[in-house]
């Protein structure tokens, strides 16, 4: 009877906790939403920006326009050099702060970069 007993009330008090438990896990369903579009236009949608490779197919992402001034390698290397100069090029966790002055300096090393290039 020991035995029984002890084997026998902890057996109910696990099957009534599980039962407890199965009873609060009813997940909070997301109602259906509707749409202004009709879905026609949802696949013109779709078929344009798959045509314009924005759209991405499996691991492959679309590629974005670069977007930016275009500058040439010249350009970008006297405007380092000039950083560098002026002692604007970080280093580890320090990243200096270029002030106006310096920040049009440096730009004014990109532009003679182009004009000395182009002449």
């Amino acid at each position: 009877m020991k035995f029984s007993t002890r084997i026998l009330v902890p057996f109910v008090l696990v099957a009534t906790a599980g039962l407890a438990m199965a009873q609060e896990a009813v997940p909070d369903l997301p109602t259906a939403s509707t749409s202004s579009l009709s879905r026609a236009t949802v696949l013109a949608e779709a078929r344009t920006a798959q045509a314009a490779g924005l759209i991405a197919h499996g691991e492959v992402l679309p590629v974005q326009a670069e977007r930016g001034v275009g500058k040439t390698r010249d350009q970008v290397r006297a405007e380092y050099s000039e950083a560098r100069r002026l002692g604007l090029v970080g280093t580890g966790e320090i990243l200096p702060i270029a002030t106006p002055e310096q920040a049009e300096q440096i730009r004014m090393a990109g532009v003679r970069a182009t004009q000395f290039v182009q002449k």
